[in-house]
């Protein structure tokens, strides 16, 4: 297959959708399909790569969304694209240049399918406007660029349901994004990375890896800290990442007096992640608001427990007691639940070894595979059912 991937957020960004656009076009590529990337420009940033097509994009001006784009219509992709023979057009993001994947499914009587990465009505404390009104927005939106796809894609069943509600009528398929399991990932250099970091010996290391924003809840981790620590500073909170909230962040650390107990890393690459994963000792991720828990299932793909909220994707990946303890997003659960796991040795041994065992149940290629049965069904269903056999070129 020729497959187009629209996407408003690729590299050099760093978020859960880029992730999942990059592992799944890997993985199509190495089953020996063409895949096709259409994402903004990104003021330079982004590196030249074969198969990937930029539209010149502007910043917000908005402090908060400083990392999005706003891509125009200018790409040399557009002018190629009908050379490309694409069969299936696959938008992450109903923004803009998902909006143009659409437009050109339409306009060349392709097959669309659209992954509902994000539950946007969680965002819509971002809006200036009233609520009520950016959430009827949101779902309305949400409609409209589902019904006209030929099938949805989402990562959790709750988010099916969720978009279920809206009034989206296409097949709804769950595939979550697979992940880098490697059982024979190891640190490379432990004792560069604890003095890299300024990390303390001698304490357990609470990780939270993510984007730094206020729907991730971030302030309650600070709260179980303090909790776990009774003053002692036995532990340390490593917090792996950035983003808009970083600012807001590191005031709370100052004012609740716990600096030398957290260490913030910024930006790290990839494969740095899972060595600060490997070196913790728990990964405690309270955000209410994540669609798979993909970076749970990273942490699991390193024998690393999890202590997470109870809610959407995250709690679909503990629900079923291995790997970890899902709780209410709440300081007291939080804090009885980590201090569980860290005092009781049998207990974490448990939960270790039944977080490798799920991790690689949900291997990139075994997700993959489901992905390209997807399309596949996608095609057959839009030719059949749209032009009766025959797909007009």
């Amino acid at each position: 297959m020729n497959i187009a991937i629209f996407t408003d957020a690729y590299s050099p960004q760093i978020n859960g959708v880029v992730t999942s656009v990059l592992s799944f076009r890997r993985e199509l590529e190495k089953a020996g399909h063409r895949v096709y990337i259409f994402a903004p420009s990104f003021g330079g940033r982004e590196r030249k790569e074969e198969g990937v097509f930029r539209f010149y994009s502007i910043p917000y001006r908005s402090e908060m969304m400083r990392e999005q784009r706003i891509a125009l219509p200018f790409s040399r992709g557009l002018a190629v694209f009908p050379r490309l023979k694409i069969d299936i057009i696959h938008f992450q993001v109903t923004h803009y240049v998902g909006a143009y994947g659409l437009l050109l499914a339409l306009l060349f009587r392709i097959p669309a399918v659209h992954t509902y990465h994000t539950l946007f009505i969680k965002y819509t404390h971002y809006v200036k406007f009233q609520r009520a009104m950016a959430e009827r927005f949101v779902k309305g939106i949400s409609r409209v660029f589902g019904n006209l796809c030929t099938g949805i894609i989402t990562p959790s069943p709750e988010m099916r349901d969720e978009i279920l509600s809206y009034g989206v009528r296409p097949p709804i398929q769950v595939i979550p994004t697979g992940i880098d399991y490697d059982p024979h990932r190891r640190v490379r250099n432990p004792e560069a990375l604890f003095a890299r970091h300024g990390l303390p010996r001698g304490r357990k290391i609470l990780v939270f890896v993510g984007r730094f924003a206020r729907e991730k809840n971030i302030p309650l981790l600070f709260e179980v800290l303090v909790d776990l620590d009774r003053g002692e500073r036995e532990h340390h909170l490593l917090l792996v990442g950035d983003g808009p909230g970083r600012g807001e962040l590191e005031e709370l650390i100052d004012g609740m007096g716990i600096r030398d107990s957290v260490t913030i890393t910024g930006y790290v690459p990839r494969e740095e992640v899972f060595d600060l994963l490997q070196i913790s000792d728990l990964m405690v991720f309270p955000s209410e608001t994540e669609t798979q828990g993909l970076v749970l299932l990273e942490a699991m793909a390193v024998g690393l427990p999890v202590v997470a909220a109870d809610k959407m994707g995250a709690g679909d990946v503990l629900r079923d007691g291995r790997g970890g303890i899902p709780v209410p997003a709440r300081r007291g659960p939080f804090v009885e639940a980590a201090r569980r796991l860290l005092s009781d040795r049998d207990l974490y041994g448990e939960k270790s070894r039944g977080a490798r065992e799920k991790a690689a149940e949900w291997s990139s290629r075994a997700m993959t595979e489901k992905l390209i049965a997807f399309y596949e069904g996608a095609i057959r269903d839009y030719r059949e059912k749209r032009f009766r056999g025959v797909r007009p070129r």
